[in-house]
């Protein structure tokens, strides 16, 4: 808008400019006229023709200036038009600007919000590490307790086959000595 407002004032300047270099050799065509009209006086023809000539440029320079005139006027109505279709993008862009920014202080809410949520996740994720931290050490205690009573377990499971083997034998030796205790009682008895 500012370079079209600059460009419309350097017309009307330029314009104003030529208008005033019209009116200065007008000016002097008039001295002239009259400075002919002085000297040639008696050449009623030359005069005619010159004031003739005069006049179709007179005429010539009304036409131009009227058509410049117009031509300003079209282009101060452009002008007005573009500032206006402007004022209204400008308008358009000042509601986007704010619908964008409503847009991004709750974006930046809900980035507040799930960035406590990830602390907190972040906390109890933490907290779960140590707990299991905690539990595999127990289970790894336990695990050394269980080894340990299997250990044992098996020492003992050793001795009772052992005593089992034992008891055997000694049911046996007790079976033997039944049966001997038995043939002496037969031969006591006879």
């Amino acid at each position: 808008m500012e370079s079209s407002k600059l460009r419309a004032e350097q017309r009307v300047r330029d314009l104003t400019t030529e208008n005033n270099a019209q009116a200065e050799r007008l000016k002097q065509m008039i001295a002239d006229y009259e400075q002919v009209k002085t000297d040639l006086m008696a050449s009623n023809a030359e005069k005619d023709e010159l004031i003739g000539k005069l006049n179709g440029e007179i005429n010539n320079l009304s036409v131009n200036v009227q058509e410049k005139d117009a031509n300003i006027e079209e282009k101060i109505y452009a002008f007005a038009y573009e500032k206006q279709r402007l004022t209204q993008q400008v308008d358009e862009y000042k509601t986007q600007v704010e619908s964008l920014n409503n847009e991004k202080q709750q974006l930046s809410g809900q980035v507040k919000k799930l960035n406590g949520d990830l602390a907190e996740v972040r906390f109890d994720l933490n907290r779960q590490k140590e707990e299991n931290t905690s539990l595999e050490h127990q289970l790894n205690k336990r695990g050394t307790e269980i080894e340990k009573l299997s250990k044992q377990l098996s020492t003992v499971k050793a001795e009772v086959q052992q005593l089992k083997v034992d008891m055997q034998t000694k049911d046996e030796t007790i079976e033997r000595l039944k049966n001997n205790v038995s043939l002496l009682k037969n031969e006591i008895g006879k």
